[in-house]
């Protein structure tokens, strides 16, 4: 019976070309695109972290109440004190940062990285591809350097071969011996390509120095709430032992929340509700569809139903017909699915997802055949219903003529109307993502980014061991890269703004008079930069000098500070003069300057920043910009060649223009409100074709009765009107429903938002406006249509 009815279905369906072309696209695009969204939301949240029992796992972060500060990096020797004084985890681990230059067995390259205690892969439950881990003593000074690396550097550099165990490697001029090919799971918590044991030395330790971040693994039956009451008495002796970290406390976070941010989750669910909208949309216009098909069809159905059918039959037979189509589209949606996941992988900015790509896995199949189930039920369910409700004797009485049921009229208008008001939603949603957009893109970034090459540099510590000689060695590379023609200017920063450099935050205390409590201090970022940095960058100098070649070893140590900053430690007072020292540090740094602030590494927030002089303390890892008269790559090759020229050994990482870096920071805001504009989109052009079906559908039906109320004398224009108001009714119940839907629904895009209200006054009227203006066109036509018809012609007809 089931192979009798699909053979039906088919030839049924091949006799209707059209319709089956334009349902089986539909839902090949609405089952695409889900099942392509959820691929991504499978990747990220819902496929188990490469970890052993990761939900026993949580990271460890410092918190100071008196500076708000909840999540922050730890000390070193915070850390240690952790260790020896904890008992609700059986393990503790570290990751610090890590940059290498790796000038063996290729080309000189410089690689990201970072450094881990030899507790954290047994922590995680991971082990390494091929080879060891590092064991307990790789962390001490003096022992002897080892290293992982990741699979892409394996197979890069060794050809995958298992004798690349053993093997020695030159990394920032130290031989390393390769210990071990790095898990999967690892770079998930520190992105790179190699790492080396955390030395840690307790006698060269601040314990205000936050560097690190800490994960543990709690003991079986600890709970959360438990280890977080424990972590709390810890937090307390280990302020009385050391004053210097009474106001520092310790705070623990779920681990799955510390690698997937909360914007991004976010994010993700709306995606994913917003394609399930558009999946909706498409279910109820190919339900009208098939509504119009079945009341085509009614003497069909009279036959067959007179001829013995029973209504289960044609119940079956229609559902049978539906699920067919959804099929065909679900297939095909799962080709057009393999296709997006394919560009995306390709085209998403690195880091934009916490996982090395998006897979369509068995979990992604079981979701596209329960979606494709699932919408061939929804849109065939109805028809199907009131195709095995046809009243028979109702239907050979009528002979020719065709006439509109009252209740297949209130479903295909309820439908029409849940499709406006799922449209409706969506389109307030892409509204308010693009207003955030623009918004963002238009923020002041206080510099300028335009006509800047910005590339890293990482000296050797063998080769320049101290910062007098880093800094002579960066202070030949500027002056050679600025003798480049075309080059207008060449500085450097440990950090550039949007840029993938060494972000540092540290407390800080002012020396002398300040708006700050006694003995207060702020934890600030700060960065090292060059003289002739800030007038390259175009970021203005509000007060006092620039760092000259003066400011050097020897000279008082100074320091330049943002607006924000001078505002935090001494509010109105001029700050040129002023001092600034770090706790447990005796040097003291003389405030020379005020510079306006920077948006240092998001487009959204805007964070008080100091600046040391590179001449007095140049870091082991720097960002050189150079300042073009053209277009920044055209000096690629030359800056390239220049740098060799003074150090072979040198490479250059991270070769890309600031232009690029700032493009990058918007890519998931661009993102969101693209996809959410094309979601939009389709859902508007879907119900506008609902609206005019429905109605054209009604027109068609109700020939005779149009006829003879313009043989009664109904003039075109009162049919017209008559007509397209029955449409725009449903429209208007739809778009205020939709209205209210999106209001209730605000909140979770509030979190996605720059400076404008979820409940934005202006973009729901602008939709309300625009979907109205949609559907009254889509009523035009057919109303248009019945204000033409012939009485004469329709009543002949009858």
């Amino acid at each position: 019976m089931l192979l009798a009815d699909l053979r039906y279905a088919v030839r049924t369906l091949r006799r209707s070309p059209v319709f089956t072309t334009a349902t089986v696209l539909t839902m090949a695009l609405t089952i695409g695109a889900n099942t392509a969204i959820f691929s991504v939301v499978n990747a990220v949240l819902i496929r188990p972290l490469p970890f052993a029992s990761p939900q026993r796992l949580m990271q460890v972060s410092e918190k100071n109440d008196r500076l708000n500060i909840s999540n922050f990096a730890a000390s070193v020797l915070n850390y240690l004190s952790w260790k020896e004084q904890s008992h609700s985890f059986q393990a503790l681990g570290a990751i610090g940062s890590g940059s290498y230059t790796l000038t063996s067995r290729g080309d000189p390259e410089q690689i990201n990285g970072a450094t881990i205690t030899p507790s954290l892969l047994p922590l995680l439950g991971i082990q390494p591809v091929l080879g060891r881990g590092f064991r307990e003593g790789d962390d001490r000074p003096g022992a002897a350097p080892v290293a992982l690396i990741s699979q892409a550097l394996w197979r890069r550099r060794f050809a995958g071969e298992p004798s690349a165990i053993g093997a020695h490697m030159t990394i920032n001029g130290v031989d390393y011996t390769v210990v071990g090919i790095a898990p999967a799971g690892l770079p998930f918590l520190a992105t790179g390509d190699i790492w080396t044991p955390l030395t840690i030395d307790p006698g060269n330790e601040i314990r205000l120095n936050h560097v690190i971040n800490v994960y543990g693994r709690l003991r079986p039956g600890v709970t959360p709430q438990q280890a977080q009451t424990e972590m709390n008495l810890v937090a307390t002796r280990v302020g009385r032992q050391f004053p210097e970290v009474k106001d520092w406390g310790i705070n623990l976070f779920d681990f799955a929340a510390t690698i997937i941010p909360d914007s991004l989750r976010t994010a993700l669910f709306v995606l994913l509700g917003a394609v399930g909208f558009v999946l909706l949309i498409a279910c109820a216009n190919i339900a009208n569809l098939l509504l119009s098909r079945g009341a085509a069809r009614q003497r069909e159905i009279a036959v067959r139903t007179a001829l013995g059918a029973t209504r289960k039959r044609m119940l079956a037979q229609f559902l049978t017909e539906s699920l067919l189509l959804s099929t065909a589209g679900g297939v095909t949606g799962l080709l057009v699915a393999l296709w997006a996941v394919r560009i995306a992988n390709r085209a998403l900015p690195p880091g934009l997802l916490p996982v090395p790509e998006v897979a369509v896995d068995s979990a992604v199949l079981f979701f596209a055949l329960g979606i494709t189930l699932t919408t061939g039920l929804l849109f065939g369910l109805a028809p199907a219903w009131h195709a095995a409700r046809t009243d028979l004797g109702a239907v050979l009485k009528q002979g020719s003529r065709s006439s509109i049921g009252g209740q297949r009229l209130i479903m295909r208008h309820g439908l029409v109307a849940g499709e406006l008001a799922l449209a409706t939603v969506l389109l307030v949603g892409a509204g308010l993502l693009m207003q955030s957009l623009i918004r963002l893109q238009q923020v002041r970034l206080g510099f300028h980014p335009e006509g800047i090459l910005s590339f890293q540099l990482a000296p050797a510590a063998v080769r320049y061991p101290d910062q007098a000689k880093r800094w002579a060695l960066y202070r030949q590379v500027l002056q050679s890269l600025a003798a480049i023609p075309g080059v207008t200017g060449a500085a450097m920063s440990s950090g550039i703004p949007m840029g993938v450099g060494s972000y540092n935050r540290s407390p800080f205390m002012p020396t002398g008079s300040s708006i700050l409590p006694a003995d207060a201090s702020v934890p600030i970022d700060w960065r090292i930069a060059s003289p002739g940095y800030f007038r390259l960058m175009g970021i203005p100098l509000l007060a006092g000098r620039d760092f000259t070649e003066h400011d050097g070893p020897g000279a008082t140590d100074v320091i330049i500070v943002s607006r924000a900053a001078a505002q935090k430690f001494w509010g109105a007072e001029n700050p040129i003069g002023k001092m600034l020292h770090r706790p447990t540090v005796q040097s003291s740094f003389t405030v020379i300057g005020v510079v306006d602030e920077v948006r240092l590494t998001a487009l959204n927030q805007e964070f008080p920043c100091l600046y040391f002089s590179a001449a007095t303390r140049p870091a082991p890892l720097m960002d050189i910009v150079v300042k073009t008269q053209g277009q920044p790559e055209s000096v690629q090759q030359a800056a390239r060649a220049r740098i060799h020229d003074i150090d072979p050994e040198l490479p250059l990482a991270n070769v890309r223009t600031l232009e690029d870096y700032v493009y990058d920071n918007a890519a998931q805001p661009r993102l969101n409100a693209a996809l959410l504009v094309v979601f939009a989109g389709v859902a508007l052009l879907i119900a506008a074709i609902g609206v005019y079906g429905v109605l054209a559908y009604s027109v068609n039906q109700r020939t005779r009765e149009i006829g003879l109320r313009m043989a009664l004398g109904a003039q075109p224009s009162g049919v017209l009107w008559w007509i397209a108001s029955q449409g725009m009714l449903v429209a208007i119940a739809g778009i205020g429903a939709g209205l209210l839907g999106a209001v209730a629904l605000s909140r979770v895009l509030g979190a996605l938002l720059y400076q404008i209200e979820p409940r934005d006054p202006l973009t729901f009227t602008g939709v309300a406006v625009l979907l109205s203006v949609v559907a009254l066109i889509a009523c035009l036509a057919p109303a248009h249509r019945a204000s033409r018809v012939d009485p004469i012609v329709a009543l002949r007809d009858e």
